[in-house]
């Protein structure tokens, strides 16, 4: 595969991409804070990673998303393209103010629905993300990366990546959060 190294600005800055990419920031931000961060709930990679440092160093989440992702996005520069990185850099960045300016309050403390909607807000928002031509979590940038060199797929890295995450979760917050 060939790696662009121009960037296709029209992508980065249209107005479609940019309303899926703020629309997916909004939702993820709704389900990170509403539900999982203050419950200890984590969420899959690199999010779920800064909630673990977070409770550990209490450093605010938002820098911490910002500051793992750059790893990444760097990655994901030199093996995807420029466009894709700038893309990614620009959700990430977005997804750290969100969670850094805007409150949300804590929804609910029964861990069923913390799960679910949780999940489903996060989930959601990653989506619509990814529909704008970006990311907020580098383990997607890292899983398809290892996939197309190794023999196993962008799905089962990520599921590896995350399984070693959640380990650590439940020795940090026990079973029942993990």
């Amino acid at each position: 595969m060939s790696v662009s190294r121009k960037v296709d600005w029209h992508s980065v800055f249209s107005l479609h991409s940019l309303a899926y990419i703020a629309i997916g920031i909004l939702f993820a931000s709704v389900g990170l804070q509403g539900f999982l961060v203050p419950n200890n709930f984590l969420d899959g990679g690199v999010t779920g990673i800064s909630i673990l440092v977070t409770s550990y160093f209490h450093v605010h989440i938002s820098f911490l998303i910002a500051i793992i992702n750059l790893p990444f996005i760097f990655m994901g520069y030199k093996k995807i393209g420029k466009t894709f990185a700038i893309q990614a850099l620009l959700a990430v960045l977005l997804l750290a103010a969100a969670m850094y300016f805007i409150e949300f309050p804590v929804f609910t403390n029964d861990k069923v629905l913390i799960a679910v909607f949780g999940g489903f807000f996060t989930g959601l928002g990653i989506g619509f993300v990814i529909k704008g031509g970006g990311v907020i979590d580098g383990f997607d940038v890292i899983g398809e990366y290892t996939g197309r060199k190794t023999s196993f797929s962008s799905g089962e890295i990520i599921l590896a990546l995350n399984t070693l995450m959640i380990l650590g979760a439940a020795f940090k917050f026990g079973i029942e959060s993990a």
